[in-house]
């Protein structure tokens, strides 16, 4: 034990020396919280929409209206020529473009049924999609409280409308941060813990003092435990740093247990210090370390669901996913989080991971070994 407390001892000291070294570990995480969070957001906003609007009627200028009322479009312009449209859309001087015809007023006057036209840039197939729902939601409201004005009260026997009643679970604000920086913390604890113990056992190498450690009677799980238990503790300040600073920034609510966190973070950590044993074992350079492990979390961030909801996957990709230990703690988190699940809802995902983590760390430190690469 005490040989262990020494080799932790030593590791501190070198790691708190290393000025770059500890801006990476407490510095650069909190960067990256706060640029990740603002600039990945599920939300569509500021969708730039072109009017063209051959009615000139009041009907019509509420409907434009209503669309410039929201911070979901921006009125770009207005045309009378159709095909400024298309030129639009390829200059990306537009995203969406609202065409009413010049018999829409009247139509509606006479319940005849009235449509306006909307073209859409679809490129971009998320934007196109999540647009149109919005435009869908504008002019289905406006079409029931365009109905219940006095001068067309009298039609309403004739009319039969369905009101919605909403209630939002969980998120009832819908906000992207409460969504995405849970997520983000996971990314952080994936990348930081790996490439860490990855590039200190390489360096090692590199520096040539892992010569000296081979001479002294340190034994090769001592030698494993000293080197990882300070990236162990220091992997968890930096959670909980990262989640101090992200819940009053950003204002998301922590619904569940930090204790139930905690414990399922430490058994995720089998699974990043695994791999940074992992890569260290198959590099001789940091520059091979830090190209291997940033080749394996690409693989682990796009298959986690992150970025891309795993059900939106094909069917074969979706099964490739149940083999990233990233994929169950990414679940964890955002449940804990947002619906303040417990162990009992969470073992689906807690023991997979788990049984993952475990075996790969115990891989890798079966192929460790205590000598110069």
């Amino acid at each position: 034990m005490q040989q262990i407390l020494a080799m932790i001892r030593k590791e501190f000291k070198q790691i708190f020396r290393d000025i770059p070294m500890m801006a990476i570990i407490f510095i650069v995480p909190i960067i990256q919280l706060f640029v990740l969070a603002f600039a990945i957001t599920v939300d569509v906003k500021q969708i730039k929409l072109l009017i063209s609007d051959f009615d000139d009627s009041r009907a019509s200028r509420e409907i434009i209206r209503a669309f410039g009322n929201t911070d979901r479009f921006k009125i770009v312009g207005y045309t009378h020529d159709l095909n400024c449209v298309r030129g639009n859309f390829q200059e990306w001087k537009a995203q969406m473009a609202l065409i009413i015809p010049p018999d829409f007023s009247k139509k509606m006057a006479r319940n005849l049924h009235p449509q306006v036209q909307i073209s859409i840039d679809g490129v971009d197939g998320n934007t196109a999609g999540v647009a149109l729902g919005y435009a869908q939601g504008i002019l289905s409201q406006f079409g029931t409280e365009f109905l219940i004005q006095p001068q067309y009260r009298s039609r309403l026997k004739d009319v039969h409308l369905v009101t919605m009643v909403e209630r939002m679970w969980y998120n009832p604000d819908l906000s992207s941060e409460q969504y995405m920086v849970p997520g983000i913390a996971v990314v952080l604890l994936t990348i930081l813990p790996m490439m860490l113990s990855a590039m200190s056992l390489v360096r090692e190498k590199e520096i040539g003092t892992l010569e000296q450690l081979m001479v002294t009677p340190l034994k090769k799980h001592q030698l494993l435990l000293g080197k990882l238990i300070p990236f162990l503790i220091l992997s968890f300040i930096e959670l909980a740093l990262l989640i101090a600073i992200a819940m009053p920034v950003f204002n998301i609510s922590m619904n569940g247990s930090f204790f139930l966190l905690a414990v399922l973070a430490f058994f995720y950590l089998f699974t990043t210090l695994g791999l940074g044993i992992f890569i260290s074992t198959v590099t001789q350079t940091q520059q091979q370390a830090m190209f291997f492990a940033w080749f394996i979390m690409v693989f682990m961030i796009l298959m986690s669901g992150f970025f891309i909801p795993i059900e939106n996957m094909p069917q074969l990709l979706q099964k490739l996913t149940y083999l990233n230990p990233m994929r169950y703690f990414m679940y964890i988190m955002r449940d804990i989080f947002q619906k303040g699940s417990s162990i009992r809802f969470l073992y689906k995902d807690a023991v997979p991971m788990t049984i993952y983590g475990l075996l790969i760390f115990s891989f890798s430190v079966i192929k460790f070994q205590k000598r110069v690469g």
